[in-house]
C-alpha cells in the first residue's frame, strides 16, 4: 500500500480529504446533491481523475460521483447537497479556500463547526466572455449545504477587449470611427466613449499604443473616408499652458490636463515632435497620427472639429477594468 492510498484511508475515516493545489483544497465529504442538472457528466474516469478534473477546471466547485459518472459541478449548477452518513455512501468534492499545509478540523465539513467555507476562482478561458471572479461561500443549512456567490467581471459588453499590463493593471477598451467624411472634436470623442460608459483612453503604457494602433492598422483603417487620419485620446493642454507651450512648466504631462487616469510620463510615447508642439492657437490636444506608411506617432493637433492637415476620424475609449458591480447569486 502506498503513502497516497494510506492517507486517502485516513482522511475518509474522518470523512474529508484534502487534494492540495496552492491555497486551494478538494475536500471530500459525505454527501450527495439534490440536482444533476447543468452538471458535465463523463462516464470514462476514476473518482480521484473525477476530483483532479473539478480542481483543474476554472469554474468548478463540486464534483460528485454516482454508478460510475462523474459530475463536475460548475458554480451556477449548485442547488444544494443533502448530508449523508457513512453508511449512505455517497461523497462530495468541495474546492475550498485553505492554507497551504493545514487541513481543518471540526464538525460539518467543509463549513466546519458551522463556519462558512469561502472559494474565489479565476475563470479567463472563454475568448467569447470576459476574465471574471467568482467568490463563493459554501454553508450549513439544517441538513443540507448550499452555495452563495457573486460575479465579478472585467469588462462590460460594450468594449471590444481587456489590456492587462506588466504591473497587473488592466484597461477595458474600445474604439469609434467615422466612415464618412466628418471630424469628431475632443468634446465629442468625450460623449462618443461616454456612451459606451467609458472615458477618452489614456495611454501610459506600451500595450495601450500597441492595442490601438493595431486595432486600427489591422480593423479600421480600410473603412475611414480616407486612411490618413488622427486619433482622439486623453490629453489637453492645460489653459494656462495654451498660449506659451514651451515654458518650462508647459513641457511634459504637467502641462496636461487629464480626464481619464493621469499620465505620469510620456516616456512611451513616440513624438512627432515634442509635447510643446503648436502649429496653430488650437492645437492643443494629443492625437495620434496614422499617415500612409509611417508608423504611427503621437502629435499635438486641434480640439475642435476642423483639425488640419488630417481629420480625426478615429476616437479612443477605455475604462478601468474590474470597476463594476459585483452581481451576486443565492
Amino acid at each position: 500500500m502506498n503513502e497516497m492510498t494510506m492517507n486517502i484511508l485516513l482522511f475518509l475515516s474522518v470523512s474529508v480529504l484534502s487534494y492540495v493545489s496552492s491555497e486551494t483544497k478538494m475536500m471530500v465529504v459525505w454527501g450527495e446533491p439534490d440536482s444533476v442538472e447543468s452538471t458535465i457528466k463523463n462516464s470514462s474516469i476514476s473518482w480521484d481523475s473525477c476530483i483532479e478534473l473539478c480542481l483543474l477546471s476554472q469554474e468548478c466547485i463540486m464534483a460528485w460521483q454516482s454508478t460510475g459518472t462523474c459530475y463536475i459541478y460548475n458554480y451556477y449548477a449548485i442547488t444544494s447537497v443533502s448530508q449523508t452518513t457513512s453508511e449512505y455512501g455517497s461523497v462530495v468534492a468541495w474546492k475550498v479556500n485553505s492554507p497551504d499545509h493545514q487541513c481543518p478540523v471540526g464538525m460539518n465539513p467543509p463549513t466546519f463547526d458551522n463556519q462558512n467555507a469561502t472559494g474565489l476562482t479565476f475563470v479567463d478561458y472563454d475568448p467569447s466572455d470576459w476574465p471574471t471572479y467568482i467568490d463563493y461561500n459554501i454553508y450549513l443549512d439544517g441538513n443540507k449545504w448550499k452555495m452563495s456567490y457573486s460575479v465579478n467581471r472585467s469588462c462590460s459588453g460594450e468594449f471590444q477587449d481587456i489590456i492587462t499590463h506588466q504591473d497587473g493593471s488592466a484597461m477595458c477598451v474600445t474604439n469609434w470611427y467615422s466612415s464618412n467624411d466628418g471630424d469628431f472634436s475632443f468634446d465629442r470623442g468625450i460623449e462618443l466613449c461616454r456612451e459606451n460608459t467609458a472615458m477618452l483612453a489614456t495611454l501610459i503604457y506600451p500595450e495601450d499604443f500597441a492595442w490601438f494602433q493595431n486595432d486600427v492598422l489591422t480593423n479600421l483603417r480600410s473603412k475611414l473616408f480616407e486612411p490618413d487620419s488622427y486619433a482622439r485620446f486623453d490629453g489637453k493642454r492645460k489653459i494656462s499652458c495654451q498660449a506659451t507651450p514651451s515654458a518650462p512648466e508647459c513641457i511634459g504631462v504637467e502641462g496636461f490636463d487629464f480626464i481619464n487616469t493621469p499620465v505620469p510620463t510620456f516616456e512611451h510615447y513616440n513624438w512627432v515632435t515634442n509635447s510643446s508642439a503648436q502649429d496653430t492657437p488650437d492645437d492643443n490636444c494629443l492625437v495620434v497620427v496614422f499617415k500612409g506608411d509611417e508608423p504611427p506617432k503621437v502629435d499635438v493637433r486641434g480640439c475642435s472639429d476642423t483639425t488640419t492637415p488630417l481629420k480625426s476620424r478615429l476616437v479612443f475609449c477605455s475604462n478601468v477594468a474590474w470597476t463594476l458591480e459585483a452581481v451576486d447569486y443565492d
